[in-house]
This record gives structure tokens, C-alpha cells and sequence, in this order.
């Protein structure tokens, strides 16, 4: 069941990309390259900016807006938790299910809350003077041993051979837009996504100042 519902994902993510012609880049690993989306989805805002004021170390780091859109479901969790004290206090346990109603509402939503603030505040690391990418809150490369790297999703950048740029249109319940993402492409033609979201122009300069720093070519498929 869930292998179906995973190909079915895959199949939505594959017809909301655009089609690129991997020959334009006039290199043989882009035509050994996927060209569908790495990571499905994706925001309509700015969720990260590069940080290159540092030209040893490059890291994306979660914008304000992204910690405002979590924020704002943490707010509204934590006032659905505080709302069943006052309805207790006030009418007792005649307010039971309002209370209940109140208490689930507000443990959802500052769940979500705390769950996406973790995620978006991770920093992507591109340490340069180490020569590794890496997700993770704490530098990893000090314990090179394989349960780390393959926790923090370490990649070691002189496997990286061209930054790739994919478009994705997505569509929700009352709007549609378009997340962009930023992928290392490897030797092996294999990918990791380093960051998706809706801002085309942030993404193009954010991934021109790492192709730049790294020594790659940019295959903007956006």
C-alpha cells in the first residue's frame, strides 16, 4: 500500500515539473541526471538565504518570514492550550467539550508548529575548508564515522559536479505557485536537495554564488 501511494506521489511530482532538455547543458552527466523534483513541494515565500560573508563556510539560514509562518501556528497552539484553562476557570467542567475541542486544536497546531521550526532552522552548511555539505546544527566533520555522515547527510563537495535548479508548480486548495529548487548533483548522477521555495530570483543568485564558490557548472531547469 504505502509503495503504491509513494508511486502515485512520484507520478504527481513528475507532471508538475517543468520538462527540461538535458542536452542544453552540453554535458554528459545531465542527461544521466534526474530532471523531476528531489524534494516534493515547497513554499511560496523565502524560507532560506545564503549567508556567504564567510568564504570558507557558506550556510543557508532560515529567512524571518519562515520563522514567522511557524510562529504564527505556535501562537495560535499555544492560545488553543491557554483557552481551556479560562473555559475551566469560568464555567467548570459544564465547558468540558469546548475544552477538549480547544485543548486538541491547540496541541495540533503548536505540534506543527515546533515540528516545521525545527526543520527550516537546520542550517545547510557548505564548508568549504573542509570540503563537506552538510544539515545538521552541529559540524559533524570533527566524526567522520558512517553513522554520522549518514545522519547529518554529509556529502563531501569534490563529488559535486553541477548545481541543479528544478521548477515544480504546486497546487493547493486555493492558489497555485510555483517552489524552486536548489540540488548537488554528483558524480554518480545521484542528487541531494539543499534547499526548495517560492522565490525565483533568490534561488538563481543563491545557486550561481555556490557554483561560483564550488567550481561548477549552474543547470538552471527553472
Amino acid at each position: 500500500m504505502f509503495e503504491k501511494l509513494k508511486k502515485l506521489i512520484e507520478e504527481a511530482q513528475k507532471k508538475a515539473a517543468k520538462i527540461v532538455d538535458p542536452e542544453v547543458f552540453n554535458h554528459p552527466l545531465s542527461k544521466k541526471t534526474d530532471w523531476h523534483p528531489l524534494a516534493g513541494g515547497g513554499s511560496n515565500f523565502k524560507t532560506h538565504r545564503l549567508d556567504a560573508s564567510n568564504a570558507e563556510i557558506l550556510v543557508f539560514k532560515c529567512t524571518k518570514g519562515a520563522y514567522l509562518f511557524s510562529g504564527v501556528f505556535i501562537f495560535f497552539g499555544l492560545l488553543g492550550l491557554v483557552l481551556p484553562i479560562a473555559l475551566f476557570i469560568e464555567g467548570g467542567m459544564q465547558q468540558w467539550s469546548m475544552i477538549g475541542f480547544a485543548a486538541l486544536f491547540g496541541g495540533v497546531f503548536l505540534g506543527v508548529g515546533l515540528l516545521m521550526l525545527n526543520l527550516i532552522t537546520i542550517p545547510r552548511v557548505f564548508d568549504l575548508f573542509h570540503g563537506v555539505f552538510y544539515k545538521a546544527r552541529k559540524k559533524p566533520v570533527n566524526n567522520m564515522n558512517p553513522s554520522i555522515i549518514k545522519k547529518t547527510s554529509l556529502t563531501k563537495l569534490n563529488e559535486v559536479e553541477a548545481i541543479q535548479i528544478i521548477r515544480e508548480r504546486i497546487r493547493s486548495k486555493n492558489s497555485t505557485y510555483y517552489s524552486y529548487e536548489i540540488n548537488l548533483v554528483l558524480a554518480d548522477a545521484s542528487r541531494v536537495n539543499v534547499i526548495d521555495h517560492g522565490k525565483h530570483q533568490a534561488v538563481i543568485e543563491d545557486a550561481e554564488t555556490l557554483a561560483n564558490a564550488l567550481s561548477v557548472p549552474l543547470w538552471d531547469g527553472s
